[in-house]
């Protein structure tokens, strides 16, 4: 059975490109994969490799690096990836992160694509200007 996670989106348009981070523990950055590919035979599982990268965020100092195989099961088109922010009350700019999604098994992305990739950006909540 796959988690369930608070706030969790469920369809594209209530994904949050922009999380502010908070001043203390965590909140979760949310990656809703919705596989529009083809499926190789759709009775059987497709799974997708992905992990985080760096932009101007830093792993374990903005967010906590995720990276794993997601099972799609049969019937299933869609999941949630979650990535945990890091709260501070540091006073930064805006700072970015990436999801890459590769190596689809059971299926493939469309012609030529070998990846994908979203983009999330950690909203600075602790004041200061920055240009």
């Amino acid at each position: 059975m796959r988690a369930h996670y608070p706030n969790a989106p469920t369809k594209p348009a209530e994904v949050q490109k922009a999380i502010a981070e908070g001043n203390s523990g965590t909140v979760y950055a949310y990656f809703l994969l919705q596989f529009t590919g083809m499926r190789s035979d759709p009775n059987q599982i497709l799974s997708v490799d992905y992990a985080t990268r760096d932009g101007s965020a830093t792993a374990q100092q903005d967010y906590l690096a995720v990276r794993g195989t997601l099972v799609l099961y049969p019937n299933e088109n869609q999941a949630v990836i979650p990535v945990e922010i890091i709260g501070d009350t540091s006073a930064e700019p805006n700072e970015t992160f990436y999801l890459d999604v590769t190596n689809p098994v059971g299926g493939s992305f469309g012609d030529a694509v070998v990846k994908l990739t979203a983009m999330r950006t950690i909203v600075n909540d602790d004041g200061g200007v920055w240009a």
